[in-house]
C-alpha cells in the first residue's frame, strides 16, 4: 500500500514522514526487546560483523571497527551474548576446529581498575569449550586436557602461581598464536590479583598469598568470573579482584547447549592436587589436575 510522503501546499512541498523519528524509534523497540530477551535469558545473539558491517570498508576489518568503538566507548547496539568467529591459523597445532566463537561476556568488567589502570574493554569468552589437538602437551582422551599431567595445583619456587604453572596455560599460550594478527593487536594482557600457592616446606591445600600477575592475552576465567563467588576455590586469595561476567549470570550460558566440562584457572581449597571447574551440568565442581575429560575455554580483552 503507497504512502503519502509529501504533502504540497500553495506550491510548498513538506515532508510528511520523518525518517530520522522513525528509525530512532526502530532502534528503541529492537533494545526494548533485546533487554527483555537479556532478563529472561533467551538472547541468541547477533553477529558483531553484521552490527558493524557498515563500519568496515576497504582494509579496515571487523576488528578495526570494534576496536575503534571501544577506544570511543561506544558500545551501542552491542549486547552481552552477541558475537564475532575467530578463524585459527595453523589450528591443527592446538585445536581440533578452524575456528571458534567467542561471545560477547561482559562490558568494561574492570575499567580503571587494577595497579595498572586500564581503559575502555570487552571481555569475550569462547561459546563451548575448545576441543583440543592430539599433539598438545597433556592431552587426554583425542581432545581433552589435563590442567596439570603432574597431578598438582601448586606453585613452585620461581612461579608461585598455579595456574601459570599449568598445561592449560602453555595450551592458552600456543591458542593465542594461532588468533589472526589483526585481533591480537588489540587484545589486552589481562592482569589479575592472581592467588599463589607455594611452601618450601611442602605441599599445601589453600593458596596461602596473591600478587599482581600478568595472565597473558588469552586467559581462562577463574571461578569468580563465572559463579560470582568462591565456591570450592581458597576464601580470599582465590578470589583477588575479579568479579562475575554477565554471561554467567545464569546456569545456562555455563554450558551454552553443550554439555562439556571446562577448566577454571582457580586450583581448589583444602586440596593440594584438585582444580575447580564447570561441571557439564553446569555447577560449580572440582577435580583432580590430571584429570583426562575437561576442556579449556578460553577468554580475551578486546581494547
Amino acid at each position: 500500500m503507497a504512502q503519502a510522503k509529501i504533502l504540497t501546499v500553495g506550491g510548498t512541498n513538506y515532508e510528511m514522514i520523518d525518517d530520522t523519528a522513525r528509525t530512532n524509534a526502530t532502534t528503541a523497540l529492537n533494545n526494548t526487546e533485546y533487554n527483555r530477551q537479556g532478563l529472561i535469558g533467551k538472547y541468541p545473539g547477533q553477529s558483531l560483523a553484521t552490527l558493524l558491517a557498515g563500519e568496515v570498508s576497504g582494509s579496515t576489518t571487523i576488528y578495526d571497527a570494534l576496536h575503534e568503538r571501544v577506544q570511543a566507548a561506544n558500545f551501542s547496539g552491542m549486547h552481552v551474548g552477541d558475537y564475532i568467529d575467530v578463524p585459527l591459523v595453523s589450528a591443527s597445532a592446538v585445536a581440533a576446529q578452524q575456528s571458534v566463537r567467542f561471545l560477547l561476556a561482559h562490558i568494561d568488567p574492570y575499567l580503571y581498575c587494577g595497579d595498572n589502570s586500564r581503559g575502555h574493554h570487552i571481555a569475550f569468552i569462547a561459546s563451548a569449550p575448545v576441543a583440543v589437538a592430539k599433539t598438545v602437551t597433556g592431552v587426554a582422551n583425542d581432545s581433552y586436557l589435563m590442567w596439570n599431567t603432574a597431578n598438582t595445583n601448586q606453585g613452585t619456587a620461581d612461579v608461585k602461581n598455579p595456574y601459570l604453572n599449568s598445561n592449560l596455560k602453555a595450551w592458552e599460550k600456543l591458542f593465542e598464536a594461532c588468533l589472526p594478527e589483526g585481533l591480537t593487536k588489540y587484545l589486552l594482557t589481562q592482569r589479575v590479583l592472581l592467588e599463589e600457592r607455594y611452601s618450601a616446606s611442602g605441599a599445601l591445600s589453600d593458596s596461602n598469598s596473591w600478587r599482581w600477575q600478568d595472565i597473558g592475552k588469552v586467559w581462562s576465567p577463574s571461578e569468580m568470573e563465572v559463579y560470582g563467588c568462591p565456591v570450592w576455590g581458597t576464601k580470599g586469595y582465590s578470589v583477588g579482584f575479579d568479579c562475575q561476567f554477565d554471561l554467567f549470570r545464569d546456569t545456562a550460558h555455563r554450558l551454552n547447549g553443550t554439555r562439556y566440562p571446562w577448566w577454571l584457572r582457580s586450583v581448589m581449597g583444602g586440596s593440594s592436587s584438585s582444580v575447580c571447574c564447570v561441571n557439564d551440568s553446569g555447577y560449580a565442581t572440582c577435580t583432580s589436575a590430571a584429570t583426562a575429560w575437561i576442556r579449556p575455554r578460553p577468554g580475551f580483552l578486546v581494547g
